[in-house]
C-alpha cells in the first residue's frame, strides 16, 4: 500500500486542487486551466507522494500522477467548454435584446406589430411593443387573448371567417379590418400571416395600422367623384334652365288669372319662389361660384317658417309634428337662399329618420351677442357611433334607396363659407331626442 509522504495532507482531498482547476479554467481559459492541471499533477508527486524531497517516478506514484493529471484535463476541457458555452449563450442574448428592440423600433416605424399563433394551443402571441396598433402605449403588456374585442363589430365576424379559413387550408391569411382605439378613434388594420416552413402548426404574421393608407384612397376617389359630380351637375343645371323658364312663365301667366282661388294663388306663389330658388342654383351651378349677393340681412324666422310649411304636410302625413322654438327674430349675415337650402337639409333628414308613428322635430332659434344658434332636432333612428365622423363626408349616406350623401357635405360647405361652424349632437339630448344639428351663424 502507498504510504504518503506529508501527513499534514492526509485529510484534504484532492477535489480542491481540481475546484482550483476548475476557477481558472472557467475564468482565465484553457491554457491557465492546463497549466493548473500540471502544476496539481507535480504538486501531488513531489509533495504528497514519496520519497521526501525527490520526484517520485515509481511505477504506482507514476500511475497516481497519470490519473490526477487526466481527471485533471478533464475537468479542464469540460469546465472551457462551459465557458465557450455560457460566451455563446451570452452573446446570443445580447444577440435577442438587440433584434428585440430593433424589432421595437420597427414596429414603431411602420406602425405595425408582430404576431405568433398556434394550433396546438390555439393562442395568439404578440411582439413586444405590438400594443401601439390597439390604441395602448408602446411600453404596455402585449394586447390580450381576445384582440377580436378591439374590432368593429361590424367587421368582426368576417375577419373571423377568413382566419379560420386560412388556418383550416394552409393559405396565406390576409384581411383589412377596423378596430376601435380606447380613446374611441376608429383605425384600420390590415394583418396578414403564414405558416412557419419549420413547424406548420405554427403561424408568423404582421398587423399593420393603414388607417393613412385608407384615408388617402377615400379622399382619391372622393376627389374623383367631386370631378364627375361637378360636370354633371354643369350639364344638368345647362339642360334644366330652358324648361324650368318655361315653367316660370306658366306659372306667371296662371297667376294672371282673374278668377284664381285666394288658396290656388298663394300654392302658385310659393312654388313660384322655390322655382326662382331652383334656378339660382342653375345659374350658380352653372358659374360654378357661390353667389356674390349680399349676405344679409335676412330674417331668420320667415325662412324658417317657409321651410316648416314645406315640410309640415310630408310630417303630418306619418304622425309627426315640427315645432318652432324662439325667443324673438333674428337677423342673419347670410344669403335668403343659403339659409333656406341649410334647413331644407336639416329638416329633411330628420324627417327621413323620423319613426312611423309619434315623430318630434323641433327648431330652436337662439342668440348669444352677435351669434345667432339654429338648433335642429329629431327622435328619430339616431346615428349610430361609427358613423358620427363620417356624417359630413361627400357621397357617405345610410338612406341607399334615396340618399346621395352629398346633402350634409353641402349643408356644411355652406354654413363655413358664410362664416359659421356646424356641430352634431347625440349625447344628452332632452325630451328624448336622439340627434341635434347645431348650426352657429354670425347675426347681421
Amino acid at each position: 500500500m502507498l504510504t504518503l509522504r506529508t501527513p499534514a495532507l492526509h485529510g484534504t482531498p484532492v477535489a480542491l486542487s481540481y475546484i482550483f482547476v476548475a476557477g481558472i479554467t472557467v475564468s482565465a481559459g484553457l491554457g491557465p486551466g492546463l497549466l493548473s492541471v500540471v502544476c496539481t499533477a507535480a504538486f501531488f508527486n513531489y509533495l504528497v507522494l514519496p520519497p521526501s524531497g525527490f520526484v517520485a517516478l515509481d511505477v504506482q506514484s507514476l500511475a497516481y500522477t497519470a490519473v490526477i493529471f487526466a481527471i485533471g484535463l478533464l475537468i479542464a476541457f469540460l469546465c472551457d467548454q462551459q465557458r465557450v458555452t455560457r460566451g455563446r449563450l451570452r452573446a446570443a442574448l445580447t444577440s435577442l435584446q438587440v433584434r428585440s428592440a430593433a424589432l421595437m423600433e420597427a414596429q414603431q416605424a411602420s406602425n405595425a406589430a408582430a404576431w405568433m399563433f398556434s394550433l396546438d394551443d390555439g393562442l395568439l402571441h404578440w411582439a413586444e411593443g405590438g400594443a401601439q396598433v390597439f390604441g395602448q402605449p408602446v411600453t404596455a403588456d402585449a394586447p390580450p387573448q381576445s384582440t377580436v374585442d378591439f374590432i368593429v363589430e361590424e367587421d368582426r365576424s368576417r375577419v373571423l371567417d377568413e382566419f379560420d379559413r386560412a388556418m383550416a387550408t394552409g393559405r396565406a391569411y390576409l384581411s383589412e379590418f377596423r378596430v376601435r382605439w380606447p380613446n374611441g378613434e376608429i383605425h384600420w388594420l390590415e394583418s396578414r400571416g403564414t405558416p412557419s416552413a419549420m413547424n406548420p402548426r405554427i403561424w408568423h404574421g404582421v398587423t399593420i395600422d393603414i388607417t393613412d393608407r385608407k384615408n388617402a384612397e377615400l379622399a382619391l376617389v372622393r376627389s374623383e367623384k367631386l370631378a364627375a359630380i361637378g360636370r354633371l351637375s354643369a350639364t344638368v343645371a345647362h339642360e334644366v334652365n330652358n324648361p324650368l323658364e318655361a315653367v316660370i312663365n306658366l306659372l306667371y301667366l296662371a297667376q294672371s288669372e282673374p278668377d284664381l282661388p285666394p288658396a290656388a294663388r298663394g300654392y302658385l306663389q310659393h312654388a313660384d319662389q322655390e322655382l326662382a330658388r331652383l334656378g339660382a342654383i342653375a345659374r350658380r351651378t352653372l358659374a360654378f361660384v357661390r353667389p356674390r349677393s349680399s349676405a344679409g340681412p335676412v330674417h331668420g324666422l320667415e325662412i324658417i317658417e317657409s321651410v316648416v310649411a314645406m315640410f309640415q304636410p310630408r310630417c303630418s302625413a306619418r304622425g309627426a309634428a315640427i315645432h318652432v322654438r324662439h325667443n324673438g327674430d333674428v337677423h342673419l349675415a347670410i344669403p335668403g337662399d343659403d339659409l333656406r337650402q341649410i334647413l331644407t337639409n336639416l329638416v329633411s333628414n330628420a324627417c327621413d329618420a323620423l319613426p312611423g308613428s309619434g315623430g318630434s322635430i323641433e327648431i330652436e332659434v337662439a342668440r348669444a351677442g352677435d351669434v345667432a344658434f339654429l338648433s335642429v332636432l329629431d327622435n328619430g333612428a339616431g346615428i349610430s357611433e361609427e358613423n358620427v365622423s363620417r356624417v359630413f363626408d361627400p357621397f357617405f349616406t345610410t338612406k341607399e334607396d334615396v340618399g346621395t350623401g352629398i346633402g350634409l357635405w353641402v349643408t356644411k360647405d355652406l354654413v363655413e363659407k358664410n362664416g359659421g361652424h356646424i356641430v352634431l349632437l347625440t349625447r344628452g339630448l332632452p325630451n328624448g331626442f336622439r340627434t341635434a344639428f347645431r348650426v352657429e351663424l354670425p347675426c347681421a
